[in-house]
């Protein structure tokens, strides 16, 4: 079946028992509630992409994740819907998440809240684990390393975030 989703422009279909399994547990992650169910899902080598980050290997994933409630008092997914154009081999979901800032941002004072809009894609192998967890905010594509100079630029600046994230936050959920 498909349907359009709340955003209104992204065709969506009803996952099935186990995409929507997957789909639940990984969002726990987007939710600050960290949990080893949740980092099953990943293979060892799996890559995370998002703007801010490139995190390389299943620890290093977590400590992305794992520190995020260290930054956010609050993260509730809004809306959450499977893009039709998914397949066995690649979830794909229009995720709207709204964090809630623990601390004063620029700008903005403390508890202040930013929605954020996404295209979350998990790219699964043969044995349904991710090994790519992409994440592009308002759908737009990721920068990549290969798009001239000021790609590489980013694309360091991702992979040493990740680097740093991975060395001062515990990959361990239930020691953070």
């Amino acid at each position: 079946m498909t349907t359009t989703s709340s955003q209104g422009s992204h065709p969506t279909r009803t996952p099935s028992a186990s995409e929507q399994a997957l789909i639940d547990d990984v969002l726990k992650l987007y939710q600050l509630q960290p949990s080893e169910q949740a980092y099953s899902h990943y293979s060892e080598d799996a890559i995370f992409h998002d703007p801010v980050s490139i995190a390389k290997g299943l620890d290093s994933i977590k400590s992305q994740f794992n520190g995020m409630p260290k930054l956010f008092a609050e993260s509730v997914t809004e809306t959450c819907d499977m893009l039709a154009s998914s397949t066995p081999s690649r979830i794909e979901i229009n995720l709207t998440q709204k964090y809630v800032f623990k601390s004063p941002i620029p700008f903005k004072e403390k508890g202040a809240e930013k929605p954020v809009n996404s295209k979350v894609t998990f790219h699964l192998n043969g044995e349904g684990l991710i090994v790519k967890h992409d994440e592009e905010w308002d759908h737009e594509t990721n920068k990549q390393g290969d798009e001239g100079f000021m790609g590489k630029v980013q694309a360091f600046r991702k992979k040493a975030g990740a680097k740093l994230v991975e060395k001062t936050v515990p990959s361990d959920p239930s020691k953070v």
